[in-house]
């Protein structure tokens, strides 16, 4: 875990270019854009409720309203003028797209206006040519936004998400990109994909963290009542709704039981009785449909009632012996796994208020 960096330690904000267009997304931005200003704002840190396990109960918050923010933006349009959003919402920009060079990293929105930007050559070029003199710069691209990117050639020979509904035409269209659409979000040198809306956030999140350490990242996950942490490798939904979404009603049948039963000794033999499949064939199914093994979506589940009871302040020895983990060394290592944090961290931030 990275030493945390509080505000003001940088010698300047990292100042993030947003690309607005007309038709665009409205959450692709403001999603991102508020994590990014949640983790500069003094609000977030200097308000934290302290409870009985944080080491920091006894100290007052310091205001940092005076400190310089860890990250700023400029909203930029093709041409200058104002935007409208698929909702109706106009935004003025600061400038143009083509003026980027106060401009750290870029990112990239998605929405229904993507469609008509894939041929702008203008646009096309300005992203290429940022990508190649500013190989530190971070292109950031949410939901259908990475169609932009690569059609600007940048995701060539890369991995890269998108939004599940545009996977044909992201493969047809773009057969040199490596996409990986059961993934929320990707990473590829200083290229950022992330598959739509919501995950927008957990990117922002994760370069937070990268960025600043997991302290701050906690922090604008409270702020914002967002989940902490879901791993880029899941798949793109909460693994209940992927089920229901994806898995033939003899799966689906183990699924519930698996959710009633927490406490059974879930083994894969024990698993495949149950469905009445060989251990390879369910293995192998609910590979194909969730990308993720039945002994790994039984963990998952266990782990996300466990967040559940957690929040709600039922007692971590409890809460392992209800989920099923057995010990609470299992439910720790659990969450340290699948998470990248401690028990005692989710509860600093997610615990009930004392």
């Amino acid at each position: 875990m990275r030493p945390r960096k509080t505000l003001g330690t940088e010698k300047r904000s990292r100042e993030i270019g947003v690309l607005i267009f007309d038709n665009v997304n409205l959450l692709d931005i403001s999603g991102p854009v508020q994590a990014f200003h949640s983790a500069s704002s003094p609000e977030t840190t200097a308000s934290k409720t302290p409870t009985k396990t944080d080491p920091t109960a006894n100290k007052k918050p310091v205001s940092r309203a005076n400190d310089i923010p860890l990250y700023k933006h400029r909203f930029l349009s093709l041409d200058g003028n104002s935007i409208h959003t698929s909702c109706g919402m106009e935004i003025m920009p600061h400038g143009k797209i083509t003026d980027l060079h106060p401009c750290l990293d870029l990112l990239i929105p998605g929405g229904n206006g993507v469609d008509g930007l894939l041929e702008n050559g203008t646009l096309l070029q300005t992203l290429k040519a940022f990508h190649t003199t500013n190989k530190d710069r971070r292109l950031i691209s949410i939901c259908s936004g990475a169609l932009i990117l690569a059609a600007a050639g940048v995701l060539d020979g890369r991995e890269a998400t998108t939004h599940w509904s545009r996977e044909q035409m992201a493969k047809e269209r773009f057969p040199n990109v490596n996409w990986k659409l059961n993934t929320i979000y990707t990473k590829s040198d200083q290229i950022y994909t992330s598959a739509g809306v919501s995950t927008g956030i957990d990117l922002a999140m994760a370069i937070i963290e990268e960025d600043h350490g997991t302290s701050n990242s906690l922090d604008v996950a409270q702020e914002l009542v967002v989940y902490l942490r879901r791993n880029g490798g899941q798949k793109q939904f909460s693994d209940l709704l992927e089920a229901q979404k994806r898995l033939e009603p003899k799966l689906l049948q183990l699924v519930d039981k698996i959710s009633a039963d927490l406490c059974r000794s879930w083994t894969l033999s024990e698993l495949s009785k149950e469905a009445n499949m060989t251990p390879r064939t369910l293995d192998r199914r609910f590979n194909q449909a969730l990308g993720s093994s039945p002994v790994q979506f039984v963990e998952l589940t266990r782990l996300n009632q466990a967040r559940i009871l957690l929040t709600k302040g039922v007692l971590m020895k409890q809460v392992a012996n209800l989920c099923g983990f057995g010990d609470l060394q299992k439910m720790r290592r659990s969450f340290q796994r699948n998470l990248g944090i401690t028990t005692t961290e989710y509860l600093q931030h997610f615990g009930p208020v004392n």
